[in-house]
């Protein structure tokens, strides 16, 4: 086990950045099959898209997509709640569902053909900035390989920003160890909603500042040119942060941004139709930003 020291609220652990890319890269054939270890049973969320199937009855397998309100639709049964559920528990209720009226013996099978509904969201200076799926085998070397590793500018420090409660959590590792070591004590978990941001190489680099002095950030992902943290100031609106962030891709969905926001310690969600604030000068769909707000573009389909 490796030493760690807390300061200032963050955990620290430190190793050189010299030939960054290449160490991830072999240290990943080395190790990616041990660090594959599920971390708990994933609990079905909305956006998830489950595959059933149930023996000798083709009308009632297939996938299906959660809703938004946590539930699937099955043709004899009708809506079934299987948010929070982990595909055992799904397996076993509708097995008991449909053994009741309508078959015997059911055998019913449940696996997860997407995963959607848990998040964690990757900034700095990795290859892919971006928002990717959490799944039960998600730890930081997993998310950093989805995102195609460390830039040849990475510095020795991640932080990750995690909501725990009603505070902000800033969790600050030195990836080097990991690379060069192999050492998975420090292939920490990723839990839903982290922001994992990988700093520059730059002596005193801005990004660090902003941690140390705990200045007030605010996120914006996804389809945006320039995904990061950035600082807030007074007055800011979504609009001022997305311009901040470089503006909308050619392939975003401008009225499907939202805010993402913990007031008193409960997550809120707003959806703006920034699309019509920017092309249209609706500035009334415009909304003031606060300190660890995350905006998120996402990608439009058509």
């Amino acid at each position: 086990m490796l030493p760690v020291t807390r300061t200032q609220g963050y955990l620290s652990v430190s190793v050189p950045a010299c030939c960054r890319l290449i160490l991830f890269v072999a240290v990943l054939f080395l190790l990616h099959s041990s660090v594959l270890r599920a971390q708990g049973e994933y609990l079905v969320g909305p956006g998830d898209v489950l595959s059933i199937e149930v023996f000798g009855e083709k009308d009632l397998s297939g996938n299906v997509t959660v809703s938004q309100d946590g539930k699937i639709k099955n043709i004899l049964l009708g809506d079934v709640v299987v948010e929070g559920l982990t595909t055992g528990q799904i397996e076993e209720l509708l097995t008991k569902e449909l053994g009741k009226e309508y078959l015997v013996d059911p055998k019913v099978t449940v696996s997860i053909q997407e995963y959607k509904s848990h998040k964690v969201y990757v900034l700095g200076e990795v290859e892919k900035p971006g928002t990717y799926a959490l799944t039960t085998q998600s730890r930081l070397l997993d998310i950093l390989l989805k995102a195609g590793g460390p830039t040849s500018n990475a510095g020795d420090n991640v932080s990750i920003l995690r909501r725990e409660g009603g505070t902000l959590d800033h969790i600050k590792v030195d990836i080097t160890r990991l690379f060069v070591d192999g050492d998975l004590s420090q292939n920490i978990p990723i839990k839903d909603g982290d922001i994992i941001y990988v700093s520059r190489e730059e002596k005193g680099n801005i990004t660090s500042r902003f941690y140390e002095k705990k200045l007030n950030l605010f996120y914006v992902v996804g389809e945006v040119k320039a995904p990061g943290a950035y600082e807030l100031h007074e007055g800011y609106t979504v609009l001022n942060a997305i311009l901040q962030a470089g503006g909308f891709t050619d392939y975003s969905k401008k009225n499907g941004v939202m805010l993402v926001r913990y007031e008193n310690g409960v997550r809120k969600v707003y959806h703006l139709k920034m699309g019509d604030v920017m092309d249209k000068g609706e500035l009334s769909k415009d909304m003031h930003v606060r300190a660890s707000d995350l905006i998120i573009v996402p990608e439009s389909l058509f």
